[in-house]
């Protein structure tokens, strides 16, 4: 059984994955303003590519969504250790958003 574009569920879904969004790109916009260097430049990008993500009531997508999301905040923890460790962490979770970005930029 589809849904309809009226129905509440659906909205619902809308609702929460536009909330969804805008987290994730609010929480990226703090990493690139605690970020140094180089990584700072990629953090960035990563940002504007979240900052323009549609909402969606497709599964795959939500899930990509809530993949970004963890990363996100891995992404700020590792800032927030600094280091040689912690900016590597950084390092590796940025490639892995670049991927995740990737992916739910296949579902537009």
């Amino acid at each position: 059984m589809g849904f309809c574009f009226s129905s509440p569920d659906k909205k619902e879904i809308l609702k929460e994955n536009r909330e969804l969004t805008e987290d994730n790109a609010r929480l990226l916009r703090v990493c690139a303003e605690i970020a140094e260097g180089d990584i700072k430049d990629r953090i960035a990008k990563v940002y504007d590519r979240a900052r323009y993500t549609v909402p969606t009531v497709t599964v795959g997508a939500i899930q990509v969504d809530k993949k970004i999301n963890a990363l996100a905040g891995d992404l700020k923890i590792a800032l927030c250790k600094g280091g040689d460790r912690g900016l590597l962490q950084a390092e590796e979770t940025v490639k892995n958003l670049e991927l995740a970005l990737a992916e739910r930029e296949s579902y537009n």
